[in-house]
């Protein structure tokens, strides 16, 4: 899986819906980088990742959509954006006029839930962990227990229904040192497979 940081997902987002509107309403046409760029600067004025955006990084932005459309099967909505001769991208390896026309025939609407699932899955993926809060020895034997009982009662337990001394101290270990719970029981479900 691809590792995007939030500035690529941010304005992978903006880009894809200025792509979108291109495809759709100008079939056939391009945009250039700075084109693309300048757009989202002049849209987004108090945005400091847009105002910050340079056509230079747009790769890994452009990488988003790419990325996207490939995983759900689609035609790369990215290959309207080119670079400042009016071209694809040197690494562009498919037949462009091909996905040009395919891109301008797909109904773009039809994606629009997948699009809004994947950004906020990468957003996730780009943050960094929560902090670790640390329990005493009371909190995390709570903690433990309010999990494990959740689990249990979910009608599809992860972990087993019994749980040696050795392995109930690792995972209480864990919860005091401030895991949160399903990272502390990950030993627990592992022994279970």
């Amino acid at each position: 899986m691809e590792k995007f940081t939030l500035h690529d997902v941010h304005l992978g987002e903006i880009y894809y819906r200025y792509l979108r509107e291109l495809a759709r309403e100008h079939s056939g046409k391009t945009i250039r980088y700075g084109e693309l760029v300048a757009r989202a600067k002049a849209e987004f004025p108090d945005d400091p990742i847009a105002q910050n955006a340079i056509p230079t990084s747009i790769g890994n932005r452009l990488l988003t959509i790419e990325v996207f459309c490939t995983k759900h099967g689609l035609p790369n909505l990215a290959c309207l954006a080119v670079n400042g001769s009016g071209g694809p991208g040197e690494g562009y390896k498919k037949n462009w006029e091909e996905e040009k026309r395919r891109v301008a025939e797909y109904d773009w609407s039809e994606a629009e839930h997948e699009w809004a699932m994947q950004v906020s899955e990468w957003r996730a993926a780009a943050l960094p962990p929560p902090p670790r809060v640390k329990r005493t020895a009371e909190e995390a034997g709570r903690v433990f227990t309010d999990h494990w009982r959740a689990d249990a009662a979910s009608g599809n337990p992860l972990y087993p229904n019994r749980m040696n001394n050795a392995m109930k101290d690792k995972v209480l270990k864990a919860l005091e040192k401030g895991d949160a719970p399903a990272v502390a029981f990950e030993p627990a479900l592992l022994a279970r497979t």
